[in-house]
């Protein structure tokens, strides 16, 4: 692994939220005929997304924000009810992983992708030699990558119009070496390394190596945790009254 740098770690909160906005701007316009509402999912998202807002614009909110203060776009990332178009799914799935920290990738992460495919490569070779037909492919196909990157000819996340990308299945399907890598000191060595370089190359997340520390709040003002309302809730659901 290369050395992680301060120029690859990058700025402050200020990128973070302005990742979100981008995101949240996309969301309210896709989401604009849809009322703010406590009755429908799209509008506790529309809810949830003007407080993101408001939060940003007033540099209330820390990243990582605890869930508890985004639970609704928790919630929807996860059971996809509000997921529209494939674009309002990446939206939301981005914005949630920005307020819980880890980030999107930027292109001077790229260095950090291609060391990874690197080290993976090595790992491969120390313990998986000799290679099958298709490891021996799988490794020419890392390689190229990697060298694309460098050159600037392949631009991370990788795509295809549909499906899965050919070289994540291969990575996905590389059982032998799952197993033949040894159980210590590092358990699992191969899949961890290969999740840790699927998520920024396939899927646009920022390389864990290349994570941000937690980032105050340039206005705190949110406690640690959202306030628990369901006492209130459920009294005015049920209309107790005090006597």
């Amino acid at each position: 692994m290369i050395p992680i740098t301060l120029e690859i770690i990058g700025p402050g909160i200020e990128e973070e939220y302005a990742d979100a906005m981008d995101r949240i701007a996309f969301l309210l316009d896709a989401f604009k005929d849809y009322p703010a509402s406590n009755d429908t999912a799209h509008g506790r998202v529309v809810y949830q997304l003007r407080w993101l807002k408001q939060e940003v614009d007033a540099q209330r909110l820390p990243v990582p924000v605890h869930k508890s203060w985004i639970g609704t776009l928790c919630y929807v990332v996860g059971s996809c009810e509000v997921d529209d178009t494939k674009e309002i799914a990446k939206a939301l799935g981005e914005l949630k992983r920005i307020l819980q920290g880890p980030g999107l990738l930027k292109p001077r992460h790229f260095p950090v992708i291609a060391a990874q495919i690197d080290d993976l490569v090595a790992d491969i070779h120390l313990f998986g030699d000799p290679l099958t037909p298709d490891e021996t492919q799988l490794v020419a196909d890392l390689e190229e990558v990697a060298k694309g990157i460098r050159s600037g000819q392949i631009i991370p996340p990788l795509t295809v119009p549909k499906g899965i990308h050919p070289l994540r299945l291969a990575l996905m399907h590389a059982n032998r070496l799952k197993e033949v890598f040894p159980p210590h000191p590092d358990l699992r060595r191969f899949r961890r390394q290969s999740d840790h370089l699927q998520l920024p190359l396939f899927e646009n997340w920022r390389p864990y190596v290349a994570q941000k520390p937690p980032l105050a709040a340039p206005n705190p003002g949110l406690g640690p945790e959202a306030p628990d309302f369901t006492l209130v809730r459920d009294l005015v659901k049920t209309k107790v009254t005090k006597t």
